[in-house]
């Protein structure tokens, strides 16, 4: 396990230096979290973007990957997160918001869940059978975001938030994300 967590900290820092800036405090709070342990139909992740900018299917991924050296045990997933557009944004999330901001609530498709639930079990099936085998690594990344024509590049920075389970608060993942470092999309809804 503290392979992984480790794996899981130069995974963020690799992340933090190319895209964005993540707060040590959440960087501290996931390296407390035990990613074999999180409910894959609980990762909640909800993209704060100035109006103009929307985030849609695919443009957020989950990263969950695992080597060994045995093939049926490793695993490589790239999960795109979907718009929950029936997520009820809760206060602390509100809160967050300027008048030209919004936020769009993502999670993992059913059968994306499903998948890294059994990638979880490969995980801790090898783990009982090898004390010290194998690397895993778990990562978010927003790819890109769409921009329709009310969009201003007075504010062009997007934040990332991750909600692990329904019992803890939403985690500032990745802030001040440049839009420039984003694939765009023209002419969105």
């Amino acid at each position: 396990m503290n392979k992984l967590k480790m794996l899981l900290a130069v995974s963020l820092i690799a992340l933090v230096s190319a895209c964005g800036s993540i707060p040590l405090t959440t960087m501290v709070k996931l390296m407390d979290m035990n990613p074999l342990e999180a409910d894959p139909n609980q990762i909640v992740v909800a993209v704060k973007s100035p109006n103009g900018v929307s985030v849609n299917d695919g443009d957020v991924v989950l990263d969950f990957s695992f080597r060994t050296g045995e093939p049926e045990s490793s695993f490589n997933h790239t999960f795109p997160v979907i718009v929950d557009s029936d997520y009820a944004l809760p206060a602390e999330l509100k809160d967050e918001l300027e008048n030209d901001e919004q936020f769009t609530v993502m999670r993992l498709s059913e059968a994306d869940a499903k998948t890294m639930s059994a990638g979880q079990e490969t995980i801790r099936e090898y783990r009982r059978q090898h004390e010290e085998g194998g690397a895993g690594s778990i990562n978010v990344r927003l790819v890109s975001a769409c921009q329709s024509d009310e969009f201003t590049w007075h504010d062009s920075e997007l934040d990332v938030y991750l909600k692990i389970d329904q019992t803890n608060e939403f985690l500032l993942f990745l802030d001040d994300i440049d839009l420039n470092d984003l694939v765009l999309k023209n002419g969105c809804s």
